[in-house]
């Protein structure tokens, strides 16, 4: 529980500090730094936002407790199992690929339907959705498609850009043909005009 809570974090540049006997081998890898086996009060100086994931409520209980002491924002997992457990935060739940990132969060009133409907994302929109960000992101920042974007108006760029078929380069994504889906949008945005 909270290696997922905490990766995602990490990954986003935070800089995380875990607190407990055992850490997962995937923080370990991620560079998060491991401070000390058991928590005390002093282990929340300077953070921002504390995550209580521990299999002990009493021990989330207390880390909730010194944190909003503290006036720092904190996240218990076992809001799921009791909903009377007190926390001044809550993650949602996302679905990243790539630079796509879809999330839903209700507000820590209900983790598990957030969790449900993080699955049901995940169903939808697989990896080709972010091959289909970073695709766009790339042509973004493609020389070419800058110059040519930059002699139209700000309309004419809008139009260019609602020009590309999304589905069929999706499509093209889908069939193992990025090189296609490429060509197809750049040609698209090069056929815009003012």
């Amino acid at each position: 529980m909270a290696a997922a809570k905490l990766l995602p974090l990490a990954e986003a540049g935070a800089e995380v500090v875990v607190v407990a006997p055992h850490v997962q081998p995937e923080l370990v890898a991620s560079a998060v730094v491991h401070r000390r086996p058991y928590f005390g009060p002093q282990d929340l100086a300077g953070a921002f936002l504390v995550v209580a994931a521990t299999a002990d409520a009493q021990v989330n209980a207390r880390v909730a407790a010194d944190a909003e002491a503290l006036a720092t924002f904190c996240v218990r997992v076992d809001r799921d199992t009791d909903a009377t457990a007190p926390g001044s935060a809550a993650l949602a739940a996302a679905v990243r690929h790539g630079p796509l990132t879809i999330a839903v969060s209700t507000g820590g009133q209900a983790p598990s339907l957030a969790r449900w409907l993080r699955a049901e994302l995940e169903e939808a929109y697989g990896p080709e959705y972010g091959q289909l960000a970073a695709l766009l992101g790339e042509l973004r920042r493609d020389a070419r498609v800058r110059r040519h974007l930059a002699s139209l108006d700000s309309e004419g760029r809008r139009a260019a850009w609602r020009a590309i078929p999304l589905p069929d380069i999706l499509r093209l994504i889908r069939k193992g043909s990025p090189l296609d889906a490429r060509e197809l949008a750049l040609a698209c945005l090069s056929s815009s005009s003012d």
